[in-house]
């Protein structure tokens, strides 16, 4: 599998996998970070990283995914106050 490849399999699962934290309470969600840190993690050891910067890696996509999950609350949030006001 080509690096690009893998990187567009990653960004497509942090995508979806954002959506769906969004939707759960904070407190539910450290198992699916753990999970995503995990996959991403062995992602980037499968393209050639050692492990110590894989590590690295899956850490930085973690931040990034709850990242996302922020911005995806806040669109909600501001979709919700703009459906209440009529605009």
């Amino acid at each position: 599998m080509s690096v690009e490849t893998a990187l567009a399999q990653l960004l497509r699962m942090i995508h979806g996998r954002a959506l769906n934290l969004a939707a759960l309470p904070d407190d539910e969600r450290v198992t699916h970070y753990d999970s995503i840190r995990r996959s991403c993690c062995g992602a980037a050891e499968h393209v050639g990283q050692s492990p110590d910067d894989a590590a690295i890696t899956a850490n930085s996509m973690v931040e990034f995914t709850r990242a996302m999950v922020g911005i995806i609350e806040t669109n909600r949030g501001y979709d919700k106050r703009r459906s209440v006001s009529g605009r």
